[in-house]
């Protein structure tokens, strides 16, 4: 009788579980199903695009005017080539995963854990 009610509990509480863990609860950021409408995906990169503007902000505050400056000018140029990526993704009305990355990749970071201009160890 004792064993029944703890694989009961065991069940249900496993039910409970598995929806909440499915969610992605706690997770970092939102993933993209593709492919993806175009409306839903250019919300997403203008989501990006603030976020890494509120970043760069933050540290252009820490620096020098001039440096400042270029810091924005640059970040600028970078959003406006973004731009230019997402305007070609989303001319059919859907975006795939490959101009997905394109678009990614011509954003102010250069993509995903870019490592452009460091050296790197062989």
């Amino acid at each position: 009788m004792r064993s029944k009610i703890i694989a009961i509990g065991l069940l249900l509480g496993t039910l409970v579980a598995i929806p909440a863990f499915a969610q992605g609860a706690g997770g970092k950021g939102e993933h993209l199903a593709f492919p993806v409408p175009a409306a839903t995906f250019k919300q997403h990169v203008d989501a990006r695009i603030a976020k890494a503007r509120e970043h760069m902000e933050e540290r252009a505050s820490k620096l020098p005017a001039d440096q400042a400056k270029d810091l924005r000018a640059k970040f600028e140029a970078s959003v406006a080539a973004q731009n230019a990526e997402v305007a070609k993704a989303v001319a059919d009305g859907t975006v795939t995963k490959e101009e997905a990355k394109a678009v990614r990749a011509a954003g102010p970071r250069g993509g995903h854990g870019s490592c452009e201009g460091k050296d790197k160890k062989s």
